[in-house]
């Protein structure tokens, strides 16, 4: 596949295309993309017409350039993760229902230490967090992070541990130390719990959901005001529902992913 000049392939250019759209930025001109990828205005006008013509973006009247429909039906056909997602809401609903808070199914994107969104149920007495469906937030600043990190193998989690830190994580205070305890609590209680990392004065809480020989698939977490937490009866909820969706995701008993050491 042909490169650019600048030595990346067709690849590289199209996916920094679509990366440039997000939740600010659902439409844009050929000549904003070229300005947010920092492609040429030549390459981003052509790319964005093949692209349109192809259904990965779609063109707007006015002329303007958005993600297509043919990528969320491709990822609807074969995505593991929208089954995933559609397997926890009723466990998802019955968490919901009975805290009345922002509840959330969120996954591990390894490659750039984030979880990922993929499912979120909103309460309206509850003030709006920072998680949104298929939105990104730090693995070490969040509750669903901590849940999936403390079941995750051991080198892993050195990988974290001893990288550099967002800077929610950063700004915390917390030491290397004091993570590897909050990782070893979670282990214990079953459950990550954290008060103000990403959002000052709120709190989230989350339970690991496993699947086939133990591996950590994601969690279920709830987002509230640090007021109400209540965590002897909040916990076991999100326990029970983890566990439930475990059972259905294939898991028969604890995780196999964690080495103690």
């Amino acid at each position: 596949m042909a490169n650019s000049r600048s030595g990346e392939s067709l690849i590289q250019r199209l996916v920094r295309v679509l990366h440039a759209f997000d939740t600010d930025h659902p439409e844009l001109t050929a000549s904003e993309l070229a300005v947010r990828t920092g492609l040429s205005s030549s390459t981003a006008h052509r790319l964005a017409g093949d692209m349109a013509e192809e259904g990965l973006l779609r063109r707007t009247p006015d002329g303007r350039f958005r993600i297509g429909l043919v990528l969320w039906e491709l990822g609807q056909r074969s995505s593991t993760y929208q089954e995933f997602g559609q397997a926890a809401l009723p466990f998802m609903e019955a968490v919901h229902v009975t805290q009345r808070q922002n509840t959330s199914l969120a996954i591990m994107d390894h490659d750039d230490g984030t979880i990922i969104y993929l499912e979120r149920l909103i309460s309206k007495d509850v003030p709006t967090d920072l998680t949104k469906v298929a939105g990104r937030l730090p693995v070490l600043s969040t509750a669903p992070g901590l849940a999936i990190l403390a079941h995750s193998p051991r080198q892993l989690q050195e990988r974290y541990l001893t990288s550099t830190w967002d800077q929610a994580t950063r700004n915390s205070g917390i030491t290397e130390v004091g993570l590897r305890r909050r990782l070893a609590q979670a282990r214990a209680d079953g459950y990550a719990h954290l008060r103000g990392v990403t959002v000052a004065g709120s709190s989230g809480t989350a339970a690991p959901v496993f699947g086939p020989g133990g591996r950590v698939l994601g969690a279920i977490s709830i987002v509230a005001e640090v007021d109400q937490i209540n965590l002897q009866i909040q916990a076991p909820v999100l326990l029970a529902a983890a566990r439930g969706l475990s059972r259905q995701m294939g898991s028969r008993g604890k995780s196999g992913g964690w080495e103690p050491s």
